[in-house]
């Protein structure tokens, strides 16, 4: 079966991320071949969303007839933006509902309740729990709450998970102080130091950490596209018009002034490459 897994995978770690990593790992498993969509650009990907939102819901639209299953993972900018109105976020879930409609068997989850601004509750939010064979939360308190804020009839398609070995949490320190917390000198330097312990922690466990299907993922990147990747050509290879422009787009992104013009070649790149080359299904 192909499964379309929309939403970040590590890096960064986080306990959202990590969640969905073993969503992909049991999925490769069973033996299904996988296609991960990012938000994240720097996370483990096949492909990345240039943008959230309204814009975003109508690109996955696009995307999820090709596959016989589609996995979202909802967080802030996917569907609603952290700083969506009330109308705008009512849209947003609308949105995201007619283009889960394109597919054929839909798993929804939602760590965290606050991952969705504005939280689960609404009509709009409705009309995308219907759209969801699973749906699947960070836990037992979160499957409660969910529940509550939705509704009873909703109650069978809810999944709470708690975390099982190999998934751990994040530190607490990830989500910075909080409301009232000074940020003092002091108190950046306690969290500088408390990231770089974990850190290490994890880099030392990480030569005997093996995940089942994990070798089947493309390498993270900072959103490689075939427009940039003539770095990883051999060197002996001869070179074209089209490696020229590559290069010269690789070089222009690591100049801050010039991301913005490199972000517009690239979305218009691949939105002349959803017309002309649209996805097939197997």
């Amino acid at each position: 079966m192909r499964v379309l897994v929309v939403g970040s995978l590590p890096p960064p770690e986080s306990t959202r991320a990590e969640a969905l990593r073993e969503e992909v790992v049991g999925l490769l498993a069973e033996g299904h071949t996988v296609e991960v969509v990012a938000s994240d650009p720097v996370a483990t990907a096949h492909r990345y969303m240039t943008t959230g939102g309204i814009p975003g819901c109508v690109r996955l639209a696009t995307m999820v007839p090709g596959f016989d299953s589609v996995v979202v993972q909802l967080h802030p900018g996917l569907p609603v933006r952290e700083r969506a109105g009330r109308l705008e976020r009512e849209l947003s879930l609308v949105a995201l509902s007619l283009a889960l409609r394109r597919a054929r068997r839909v798993v929804l989850r939602l760590e965290r309740l606050d991952d969705l601004p504005g939280g689960p509750g609404g009509r709009a939010a409705l009309l995308l729990w219907h759209s969801a064979e699973r749906i699947v939360v960070g836990g037992d308190d979160q499957r409660a709450g969910f529940v509550a804020a939705v509704g009873r009839p909703e109650e069978s398609l809810v999944i709470g998970l708690a975390r099982e070995h190999g998934v751990h949490e994040v530190d607490a320190d990830d989500g910075g102080w909080g409301e009232g917390t000074d940020v003092s000198a002091e108190n950046v330097l306690e969290l500088v130091r408390k990231r770089a312990a974990r850190e290490r922690r994890e880099l030392a466990a990480s030569e005997s950490a093996h995940f089942a299907g994990w070798d089947r993922l493309p390498a993270s990147g900072t959103t490689l596209t075939e427009l940039d990747s003539a770095a990883s050509q051999s060197p002996q290879a001869p070179r074209k018009p089209g490696d020229f422009a590559r290069s010269a787009l690789a070089v222009a992104d690591r100049r801050p002034l010039l991301r913005p013009a490199v972000r517009a070649v690239r979305v218009g790149y691949w939105s002349a490459k959803a017309v002309l080359r649209p996805d097939r299904s197997d």
